[in-house]
């Protein structure tokens, strides 16, 4: 598969468990899905930061991703607080070791996209209502 086809394949993942993961919930306990969602949240926002150094024409969908994310989780601010530090810390963690884009870069891209795709996957199997759900073709 190629980088382009797998980052289209990611960016509807995430789209689908943007639309399928759970109804949207007040502050309280932590959910079943919280850490799944609090790791992809960190994984998108390393992937803003390397993708952008790497010149991908479309690192910005990965923080419209994580807006995505939250909007449709309606979260109070504690949560969304928590959402948000974990994004940044993401973005920043990389942010302080790579500083050009080089192929140890591209490689940290690809593992975060096998990744994320694997934690959507995961979530959509466990609380998603499909892709038809989503409005996106099936597999």
């Amino acid at each position: 598969m190629t980088p382009a086809a797998r980052r289209l394949r990611s960016v509807l993942a995430a789209a689908l468990l943007i639309a399928a993961v759970g109804p949207a919930r007040a502050a309280g306990p932590p959910t079943q899905y919280d850490a799944d969602l609090l790791r992809l949240s960190e994984i998108l926002g390393a992937l803003t930061y390397l993708d952008s150094l790497c010149g991908a024409p479309e690192a910005g969908v990965w923080r419209r991703q994580m807006d995505a994310l939250i909007a449709a989780q309606r979260m109070e601010s504690d949560d969304r607080r928590r959402y948000v530090d974990v994004f940044n810390r993401g973005h920043r963690t990389f942010a302080s070791v790579h500083r050009t884009c080089t192929e140890q870069t591209r490689f940290v891209i690809d593992t975060y996209f096998r990744e994320g795709a694997r934690i959507t996957g995961r979530l959509d199997e466990r609380f998603g209502r499909g892709p038809d759900a989503a409005g996106l073709p099936g597999n």
